[in-house]
Parts: C-alpha cells; sequence; structure tokens
C-alpha cells in the first residue's frame, strides 16, 4: 500500500485537504500496528479515466484514496517514504515535525523528548524500515546491543525490530469500488449502511471533479478560493462551500439532492452559482468583520453561516444585516444545526426560497422563536451562572465579546483595541482570549469552587500573547497598569473599588452578572427592535 502511494499508483482526490492528523495520531497508529490492533479499512475508487489527482503531473492509472489518506501518510511518515503527491519542501518539513521513538526492549512508542533522545534503546522506526530484513536488521540489532552495551540482549533487541519491521506486510483491508460514475453514489450509500462513512461531500466534490476534468474546476477554481479564504482568515470545510453553493445554485442544502445537471455545470450552471456565492461571502465576510467577527475560528457551529449567505444572494437590495445576523446568533445559541442538521437547514432554505421579500424571510425564520424566552436566557441569573467555555456560557462569551467589541474595548495591558494589531489594521488571526478579573490563584487560594473560579462574570478580553499572570487582586493591578475607568466600563466591569478586593468576590459576580445581562440584552434588541416589540 506504502509503495503504491510513493509511486503515485494511489493518489487523493484534489479537492481533499492537506495531513491534518497530530503527532498523537500517528504515535498511536504505529503502537496499534506494533500490538496488533485493527486500524480500520480503506476505501479506494477507481477512476482510470481520470487523470488528475491532488498532484497529478504524469498519465499514470490512479486509484484514489476517498477514506483512509491520514493513515496512509502517517505509515509513510513512520517508514519515511514520501508520498507521490508531496512536494519535497512539504515531506521533509512533516519529517522534522513528527519525532517518534520505538524502544527495542520493550516496544513502547513515546514522542521523542529530552529524557529519551539520546538512549541507545530508543530508535526512530525509520532506523529499522530503512534495513534489509535478515543482515540489515541483525546488523543494526548489534549495533544497537553495542551501544547500550548489553550485548546479551541481541536476540530480544532482534526480533523485536523485526516485528515492527514486519508491519510492512501487514494486510490493510480494502474496499475497493469500480465502477460507472453514474452508480457511484449508491454504491457508497450502501458501503455507509455497512458501517465504512463515505461523505456526502466527498461523493459530489468527486462527481464535479470528475465531470468538470477537462476546466479543473476543483482545483483551480474551487480549491484555489478555498486556500484564498483561508489566507483571509476565513477557513470552511470543503463540505460547507459545497453545501452553499448548492444552495444558491439549486435552492438544496441536502446534498444528495443535488441534480445530475448542476454537477456536470450543463449551461454553465455551476459556475454561476459559485460566482452568486462569491458576491455573497464577499459581502457577509464584511460584514462579520465591521461587527467583531474577524475571523471563522468566532464560529463555532459553522453551518450557521450557510442561510447567511444564501440571504445575500436572494435580496441583495433588501438585505439588511443586523437582522440577519440576529438570527444567526439565535441558531448558535439553539444548535439549530446539529443533530439532523441537513433537516433543519433545508427547511430554512426552503423558507428564504419561498419568501417574496427579506423581511417575510426573517420573520419565518423567527416564527418559532419566543423573544421572552431569549430575555430570560439573558437573564441576569442566567449569565451569573454560567462558566464562560461550555454550555451556555460559550455562547454568552461570544455575545459578550461582541458587546466589548463594539464598545472599541482595549487590551488593559497592551493598549491596542481588542482584534487589532495597529490602530488601522485588523488582525485576521484574532482568537478570543480570556483574562480572569480575579486572578484564579487569587480564588482557588481563598477556597473558591472551580465554577466560581471560570465564571463568564471573571473574564475580560485581551489580545492574543499579552496574558499577564497576575497574582493580585485587581484593586492593585489596576493602579499598577493605569487602567482607565473608561477602558474598564467598556468590558463591564463595576466602577467600585471596593468590588475589586478578593472579599467581595461572590459580590462583584451578582453585580457585573446584572451589567452583562443588561448589556446582552440591549445588544440583542438593537439587531431585530421590531422582534422584541
Amino acid at each position: 500500500m506504502v509503495e503504491e502511494v510513493v509511486s503515485g499508483e494511489l493518489d487523493i482526490p484534489e479537492f481533499q485537504r492537506e495531513f491534518v492528523w497530530t503527532k498523537d495520531q500517528v504515535k498511536d497508529l504505529l503502537d496499534s500496528l506494533i500490538k496488533g490492533y485493527p486500524i480500520g479499512s480503506l476505501l479506494i475508487w477507481d477512476l482510470s479515466d481520470y487523470k488528475s489527482g491532488k498532484h497529478t503531473f504524469d498519465e499514470k492509472r490512479k486509484d484514489w484514496i476517498v477514506d483512509g489518506q491520514q493513515r496512509i501518510v502517517s505509515l509513510c511518515l513512520i517508514m519515511s517514504k514520501k508520498p507521490y503527491w508531496m512536494d519535497n519542501t512539504e515531506w521533509n518539513e512533516l519529517l522534522s515535525k513528527y519525532k517518534i521513538k520505538i524502544n527495542v526492549l520493550s516496544l513502547e512508542v513515546a514522542l521523542e523528548y529530552p529524557g529519551i533522545k539520546k538512549d541507545p534503546a530508543w530508535i526512530n522506526p525509520r532506523e529499522i524500515f530503512s534495513e534489509e530484513k535478515d543482515e540489515g536488521l541483525s546488523k543494526l540489532a548489534e549495533e544497537i546491543s553495542r551501544k547500550m552495551n548489553k550485548s546479551e540482549e541481541f536476540t530480544k533487541i532482534y526480533s523485536n525490530i523485526k516485528r515492527v519491521w514486519d508491519i510492512q506486510n501487514i494486510g490493510i483491508p480494502v474496499i475497493k469500488v469500480k465502477a460507472k460514475l453514474e452508480d457511484i453514489a449508491t454504491i457508497f450509500e450502501r458501503i455507509n449502511s455497512a458501517g465504512t462513512r463515505v461523505k456526502q461531500s466527498d461523493v459530489t466534490l468527486a462527481y464535479i471533479a470528475v465531470y468538470n476534468k477537462d476546466k479543473k474546476w476543483i482545483r483551480e477554481k474551487f480549491m484555489r478560493y478555498l486556500d484564498d479564504l483561508e489566507d483571509n482568515g476565513f477557513y470552511f470545510d470543503p463540505t460547507l462551500i459545497i453545501r452553499a453553493i448548492t444552495t444558491i445554485g439549486e435552492n438544496k442544502a441536502v446534498l444528495k439532492n443535488v441534480s445530475d445537471e448542476f454537477l456536470r455545470n450543463e449551461k454553465g450552471v455551476l459556475d454561476k452559482a459559485f460566482s452568486g456565492f462569491k458576491r455573497s461571502m464577499r459581502e457577509l465576510i464584511q460584514d462579520l468583520r465591521n461587527v467583531g467577527v474577524l475571523n471563522s475560528e468566532l464560529i463555532y457551529a459553522k453551518n450557521t453561516i450557510i442561510p447567511l449567505i444564501y440571504l445575500y444572494h436572494k435580496f441583495p437590495d433588501q438585505h439588511d444585516f443586523n437582522k440577519a445576523f440576529h438570527f444567526f446568533l439565535l441558531a448558535l445559541k439553539r444548535g439549530r444545526y446539529s443533530g439532523s442538521a441537513e433537516t433543519s437547514l433545508q427547511e430554512d432554505v426552503n423558507i428564504i426560497h419561498k419568501a417574496d421579500s427579506f423581511e417575510k424571510a426573517i420573520e419565518e425564520l423567527h416564527s418559532d422563536i419566543d423573544p421572552r424566552e431569549i430575555e430570560a436566557e439573558l437573564s441576569k441569573d442566567a449569565v451569573r451562572n454560567s462558566v464562560h467555555y461550555q454550555g451556555e456560557g460559550r455562547f454568552l462569551k461570544l455575545l459578550l465579546y461582541l458587546v466589548v467589541y463594539k464598545k472599541e474595548a482595549k487590551d488593559w495591558f497592551s493598549k491596542k483595541r481588542l482584534g487589532y494589531l495597529e490602530p488601522d489594521e485588523i488582525n485576521r488571526d484574532f482568537t478570543i482570549e480570556v483574562h480572569h478579573f480575579f486572578p484564579k490563584n487569587i480564588l482557588r487560594e481563598k477556597g473558591y469552587r472551580k465554577d466560581e473560579q471560570e465564571a463568564l462574570a471573571n473574564i475580560a478580553f485581551i489580545n492574543p500573547g499579552t496574558n499577564k499572570r497576575l497574582r493580585d487582586e485587581p484593586y492593585i493591578y489596576i493602579k499598577k497598569y493605569k487602567i482607565s475607568e473608561e477602558e474598564l466600563s467598556k468590558q463591564l466591569i463595576p466602577i467600585d473599588e471596593r468590588l475589586w478586593e478578593v472579599d467581595h468576590y461572590r459580590e462583584f459576580l451578582d453585580r457585573r452578572s446584572e451589567i452583562i445581562a443588561d448589556e446582552l440584552t440591549r445588544y440583542m434588541r438593537s439587531l431585530y427592535p421590531e422582534f422584541y416589540s
């Protein structure tokens, strides 16, 4: 299998993303192979008539790895054999990053760290796989036992490294599909029902790639656009993007329902939908940045942008971003597209498609939401009981950040506006980072529970990389760093120095929770006043 990847007989479709497995995942794969654990099957699609894989430069026959790319590349890393589609620079970077060691006595697998780096009992598996089976392994075992000054361990070392070497001969179960393109969806559906999951988006992208191979649509248009998006701070999985395109082109968010004519790009329908998507996405990104959503990392349930994109497309002259953003926030809060995501998403797409105006679409999208419930979910008690990184607190933290961003708050320590590198330069890599107003170590020493230490009402926002490891109470460091009352107020901190003392921490939480609840409610009302009237 690895040799076929090296030679180019096995390729990856041009729409698949790069290698993303962590060092621990690669380490665990090797450990599983040594112990004889199953590592799952590979799904291969034989498309002999299609010659455009991810990085194809000749006319070799190609089989596509539809499911299993990460495992295959991991095996290549372990054995130090470069996949056909990778260039030397990318490959050498991976080799230098993924440093895994095997203990020749215990067969323990570990990531390299200083304690084992120079220990002769720990070797890189590449040393084993670079040797010939018998004579080469014997010489390697002899060399290792000599370095360890343990000649008596030669037999054990040889046996162990031979066991590792024999991994190359392990048969990995392969499901290979060879069929006409028209039959492939049915085949994948049956494979899925048997337990091997193939994403519908991969099937759809494969269709587009094959149908439009002469135009190199996926590689030259789609993947290049995804790279441009990512360069601008907005990375989205190809699944989401293709779903948004089919929504614009055919009002279909369920990919299996998309017509063959659309995928074939007959009369340029795919190109037209893609152009419409890019226009809508460009406007959406600009509006999101204006309110503080500076990159896609701040959107933790990314399917929620699809109705927004469709609203831009359907009603370009009537669009009101604030009202659409209000729906977006409520969809995030309620996990509208979790669970039966496609069904709920298609229902909302249908609402937008059937509406004859933007206002009617927005009203209908909000029709199953009671404004009184929203205000109750933003109450003082809701804020007071929220931990900032989980459950309801995750959404409330995002909303709190949006409120603070709107007030043009600054990082208290760097004195730069949140989300900015310079006064006129947005930080496209910005992530929400928190500063605990009352340092956790002080609260811990005073016996406060973990949930109280991590309370939403105890966090302020800072720019990435500027956190201070403070051990002082707020009333001390506020004076030390000359944090003005104006900047404290922008982050909704009560201006009462008595509440900045740890002995009054619970009173501080009560007061700040009240302030936050009022501001969050005011913010949501400002986006869509008619909804609350």
